[in-house]
């Protein structure tokens, strides 16, 4: 009989939510007539108990929360437009209206899914809701680009428990800092979860993470875990990322509440509002004894789902933040070093993401190993952790490798900057101005001949007509301004404007950046420090004035530092 209701449980969680309630319907409501009268009385007696209880559970209503943040989405949309033609705007008002509308339920979110232990599906799509308006909110320009009033727009959410004690306080400011409340009812709703829901309850757990991956990123499950608080990793380095949070501000002695449980204990203090860097970051003191114990299996799936991601995109960062959050940091450290050297050759990103790993191990063997198989797979860039990598290889022993690495990625560097320099000057190449170069070093530096053969030579060299780029073209095509106000006024397309406004840490703009700007005199700037550290002098010496003869035979302009100024200021 246990077996029989036990394959019937299986069968039942796997049926469509509709498919469920007709086998109710025409099978097991139908049973309770068979039965004997004082099992379907106890049946009877279960189902009016749980509606009881259930009776005063706040209903969340998210097609009706959808519609009232739809209407506000749209009238400041609508603000947007007549912006223009108004002296004055509603933006603020409206802004702060969908913000308090955002707020207004989170209260009765966490109450479902902390004290009513139920309608967990419905409070986890309520809060990618929240989070998913929250984000696109904060992204909204204001008035002539300005976006101080939104980011310092103070957001107060309280949390509070149904006999009306404070649980939790948040006292932020911009709704770019609503992650932090999202975060931490998300954190009560999965250790919840884990504490009272059923095995097909607890399974939907890695399916919610990866929602919360999708809407928010991966590190924003590191941050489920300390309550929404920044990363620990942050918080050791001091480099938190003010352009993610922006305009946050913490308000930590109002953020500590006092909570008063059934048995009207006031010791229990709020400390998952801190962010101490030890073990209780992972914890909150309102957790009765139940639900603290789930906080490591919580950390643990957490921790299997960043290694899924892992596997697919290594990166430092994730690598760091799985040891963080590890249960056994040693294991993790063994384990991702296995996916590590398993994924480092399959694709361009996870040969970056590993070998900026070996190099925080100072693993020059590893490193030795896929530059000397797979570099092929490096990128522009890769550069800076590339020249990370030489170094290692120069302090542990295999020098040589990194010697030859060196000469050529200084020397590639060198033909990057020339392929720059034609791309102005396209005519430099040219045999016949090369040996006007000759004719011109023959005068005297300074004289005012020098200076006029210089100046017809580089108008010689000069081209100003060119096609334009494909990723230029393609970005222009996608609507992307292609120039600033000098092309209005008559002077020369910038393709590269656009990037002026794009946020510097998205990755989605790491090809175009380095399409149109990449970062040339600091990729040379490394190489030549590099040089300046190398145990081996001699051998470098020889290896620069290799180089050196090189750049001038690619470009002899660099025997001339006037010739060089007017080139700059053409």
């Amino acid at each position: 009989m246990a077996a029989t209701s036990a394959r019937l449980t299986k069968l039942y969680d796997a049926l469509p939510q509709d498919a469920q309630r007709r086998v109710l319907e025409k099978h097991l409501f139908s049973l309770l007539d068979t039965l004997p009268e004082d099992a379907s009385n106890n049946v009877l007696s279960a189902v009016m108990e749980m509606q009881s209880r259930y009776r005063t559970m706040p209903k969340l209503d998210l097609k009706g929360k959808k519609k009232e943040i739809s209407s506000l989405m749209d009238a400041l949309h609508l603000d947007a437009k007549l912006d223009i033609t108004r002296a004055s705007s509603n933006r603020e008002e409206l802004q702060a209206e969908v913000v308090n509308s955002l707020t207004s339920w989170l209260n009765d979110i966490w109450s479902v899914v902390y004290e009513y232990h139920d309608d967990y599906h419905q409070a986890h799509v309520c809060l990618l809701f929240t989070a998913d308006v929250a984000r696109s909110l904060s992204e909204m320009q204001g008035r002539v680009g300005c976006k101080c009033a939104l980011m310092n727009l103070p957001i107060d959410v309280s949390i509070k428990a149904r006999d009306g004690s404070t649980v939790k306080s948040f006292a932020l400011r911009g709704p770019n800092s609503l992650d932090r409340a999202v975060l931490w009812i998300w954190r009560e709703m999965f250790v919840s979860m884990l504490a009272h829901g059923t095995p097909s309850v607890k399974r939907r757990i890695p399916g919610m993470f990866d929602d919360i991956e999708m809407t928010m990123g991966w590190d924003a499950l590191e941050r489920l875990l300390y309550g929404g608080n920044p990363s620990m990793l942050d918080e050791y380095e001091g480099a938190e990322d003010d352009n993610y949070y922006g305009q946050d501000e913490e308000f930590p002695d109002e953020d500590i509440v006092d909570y008063v449980d059934e048995d009207g204990d006031e010791d229990y203090v709020d400390e998952d509002s801190h962010h101490p860097g030890g073990m209780c970051s992972f914890h909150a003191a309102h957790w009765p004894p139940v639900m603290e114990e789930c906080q490591v299996r919580l950390r643990e799936l957490v921790e299997e789902c960043l290694h899924t991601h892992f596997c697919i995109m290594p990166s430092l960062r994730m690598f760091e933040v799985i040891r963080a959050i590890s249960v056994d940091p040693d294991a993790a450290d063994d384990l991702l070093l296995k996916e590590t050297h398993e994924n480092a050759t399959k694709s361009p990103d996870t040969f970056g993401g590993a070998l900026e790993i070996y190099v925080s191990k100072d693993d020059a063997y590893k490193i030795q190993v896929i530059l000397d198989s797979h570099s092929y797979l490096l990128r522009p860039r890769d550069t800076e952790v590339l020249q990370s990598a030489v170094r290692v290889l120069n302090d542990h022993g295999f020098a040589p490798f990194g010697m030859q690495i060196f000469e050529r990625e200084l020397f590639e560097s060198i033909r990057t900057i020339y392929a720059a320099v034609t791309g102005v000057f396209g005519n430099v190449g040219l045999d016949e101005h090369k040996m006007e170069i000759d004719g011109i070093l023959k005068l005297r530096f300074g004289s005012p001949e020098r200076k006029e053969r210089i100046q017809q030579w580089t108008d010689v060299i000069m081209t100003h007509s060119a096609p334009m780029n494909p990723l230029a073209f393609a970005a222009m095509m996608m609507g992307f301004p292609m120039g600033g106000p000098g092309v209005q006024d008559g002077g020369p397309e910038d393709p590269a404007g656009f990037l002026d406004d794009v946020d510097e840490l998205d990755p989605d703009w790491e090809d175009l950046k380095e399409e149109f700007r990449p970062p040339l005199k600091d990729r040379f700037d490394g190489w030549h420090n590099l040089s300046s550290i190398w145990k081996d002098g001699t051998a470098m010496r020889t290896v620069l004035s290799n180089t050196y003869a090189k750049a001038l035979q690619l470009m002899p302009f660099l025997r001339s530092s006037d010739i060089v100024d007017c080139m700059i200021v053409r």
